[in-house]
């Protein structure tokens, strides 16, 4: 509460209160443009009574009490309210208005969103990282493929056609034996050691292929390079003491040269004999030669190779044999 004490020479006299009514009761105002024309002829009307009134008690109350007057802070704010209405008026006005602004908490946690998007560029950056090591890989390897020599593939130009007599003295030719799986070597039969052994060999390596199940037979020939020495009949009883399945072929000199020229092995009789002399020794390449039925050569095989080995590399020839057929 407010007090304040009003001494009665300070108090308006009746003609400043009259002249204070009549200028209150003359002012107007409007609360808003919006409103209606009548509601506004009544609110002035009414306010104007209400401050005559007022004044009035409180001038005849201020006149009759020269003593104490007491007011309170809250009847005097009011009273000022009241003074100026337009402006109470337009500040409840604006307060009432104005709309409340929301701070709106997002959906999402910053620290998620800055967390996902970390990882969406770590992970980007990997698979780049990755694509980028495999297209350089596959640059060089692009590379070593070019810088690598070109190697043809094809057949061996081994083997051919040949016409020879056998131990019967009968003529056969290469075709004679097609459909057969045949191991072919050039010897004479006055060769001292390299020859049997060769023979001893092919005889144990033909043994050792056929003795797996369901292997085909395999068919050993001999072709002698001494054509001068080696008869059908001799031939025929050279190999009496090796593999039973041996044939023995031999013909004219032309003959066995062609032969020989087809499956490119060398032979030379040696230094110059006497004529007549039939005591000499013949060089030739030491070979054994793999053909299959259709009368292609397969495989060779040297003088070092084993009789293990050698069976080993037959068997894989012939499974590769079938499995393109």
């Amino acid at each position: 509460m407010l007090c304040t004490r009003l001494p009665s020479s300070s108090l308006p006299s009746k003609h400043t209160l009259s002249l204070l009514c009549n200028t209150l009761s003359s002012r107007s105002y409007c609360v808003s443009s919006s409103q209606n024309p009548g509601h506004q002829s009544h609110v002035r009307r009414r306010t104007s009574l209400d401050l005559n009134d007022q004044f009035r008690t409180f001038s005849s109350t201020a006149r009759s009490n020269s003593n104490l007057r007491i007011l309170s802070h809250q009847s005097l704010v009011s009273n000022l309210q009241i003074l100026n209405p337009v402006q109470t008026c337009n500040r409840s006005l604006s307060q009432s208005d104005r709309p409340e602004f929301t701070k709106k908490k997002s959906p999402v946690p910053f620290m998620l969103i800055s967390m996902v998007s970390l990882g969406g560029i770590v992970v980007a950056a990997y698979m780049f990282s990755e694509y980028q090591k495999a297209r350089i890989e596959a640059t060089k390897k692009e590379q070593r493929e070019k810088a690598k020599p070109k190697v043809s593939k094809g057949k061996a130009l081994i083997g051919g056609p040949f016409t020879l007599v056998n131990t019967e003295g009968v003529t056969v030719t290469e075709k004679d034996f097609l459909g057969q799986w045949l191991l072919i070597y050039f010897g004479f039969t006055f060769c001292p050691d390299i020859c049997p052994e060769e023979l001893e060999k092919i005889g144990e390596v033909i043994d050792l292929v056929e003795s797996s199940p369901n292997a085909p037979k395999i068919q050993p020939i001999f072709i002698s390079v001494d054509p001068k020495r080696d008869t059908p009949e001799l031939i025929k009883s050279y190999l009496a003491d090796f593999h039973p399945k041996f044939i023995g072929l031999t013909g004219t000199k032309e003959q066995v040269k062609r032969a020989t020229k087809s499956y490119r092995v060398y032979y030379s009789e040696g230094p110059d004999q006497a004529p007549g002399a039939m005591e000499y020794i013949v060089d030739h390449s030491i070979v054994t030669f793999l053909v299959n039925p259709q009368g292609e050569f397969c495989k060779n095989f040297g003088q070092r190779t084993s009789v293990e080995d050698a069976a080993t590399q037959i068997a894989e020839k012939i499974n590769e044999f079938y499995l393109e057929q």
